[in-house]
């Protein structure tokens, strides 16, 4: 069975401060949401003040997703410490170091990974890795993610946005039966190309993509979650949120 979750990078400006924070969780659960991942909080609120907010509105917090440039890499503790205080099964991060741009560097990142994959599982949580736009870039005839994931413990996830690929030459079900098994968590991203060419980011199912075969794809692969995200919007962030919520619902139920 696949459960269905809200990304909260979706209403990233309103995790800024507790009270805010407390609000966009209401919010979030008043919609139906029972479950969610957590980005884009502040390192500011207490990792206690974002626990009893998860209680009290009773969403679960699957995971955490944390960037690498930004404070994860050189302080893996804090975001593990918020990710066991928050209940969280996962703890996700994305972007690579730009200077990990030859075979041999991104080795030597993948060291530091692996150490950090140690701290990561000795406090319990499954570490994860999440791939985005120029990580499906080739590097010697490679995509970049898979030559990290080569470099990885094979009890590494992936946590794969969909949208991430698209455009990249690999196809979503590629990445999906290439890690079956491995993939727990995905996100589900829509658009529609904008008036400059560039994606314009909508609520599920007002976009391009067409999510059946790839939510039929998901089940497959042993997909555990699947995450709504959309960071950009035309229109109120909940409003937003509150249609993907119900594009997933009619989805789910399609399974």
């Amino acid at each position: 069975m696949i459960y269905t979750g809200c990304q909260l990078s979706s209403v990233a400006p309103y995790l800024q401060t507790g009270e805010s924070l407390r609000r966009a969780l209401e919010k979030i659960a008043e919609i139906g949401y029972t479950a969610v991942q957590l980005q884009g909080a502040s390192m500011d609120i207490p990792d206690k003040e974002i626990a009893a907010a998860l209680r009290e509105t009773g969403l679960d917090c699957v995971a955490t997703q944390e960037d690498y440039p930004f404070g994860f890499g050189e302080n893996p503790q804090r975001a593990i410490a918020r990710a066991v205080a928050c209940g969280c099964r996962y703890l996700t991060f994305a972007l690579l170091p730009r200077e990990a741009d030859t075979p041999e560097k991104l080795e030597r990142f993948a060291e530091k990974v692996r150490k950090i994959g140690e701290m990561v599982a000795g406090a319990g949580l499954i570490f994860a890795f999440h791939p985005i736009g120029p990580d499906f870039r080739q590097m010697e005839g490679t995509p970049v993610y898979e030559r990290l994931m080569a470099l990885l413990p094979p009890d590494m996830q992936l946590t794969f946005c969909v949208h991430s690929c698209l455009g990249s030459g690999i196809s979503y079900a590629e990445v999906l039966e290439k890690f079956s098994g491995r993939v727990d968590l995905v996100h589900f991203k829509d658009s529609i190309p904008g008036p400059d060419g560039k994606p314009q980011l909508m609520p599920l199912g007002a976009g391009s993509v067409d999510w059946r075969p790839v939510a039929s794809q998901c089940a497959a692969a042993g997909v555990r979650w699947i995450f709504a995200e959309q960071e950009r919007w035309q229109k109120d962030a909940f409003v937003c949120a509150a249609e993907s919520y119900a594009y997933m619902q009619g989805l789910a139920h399609s399974l």
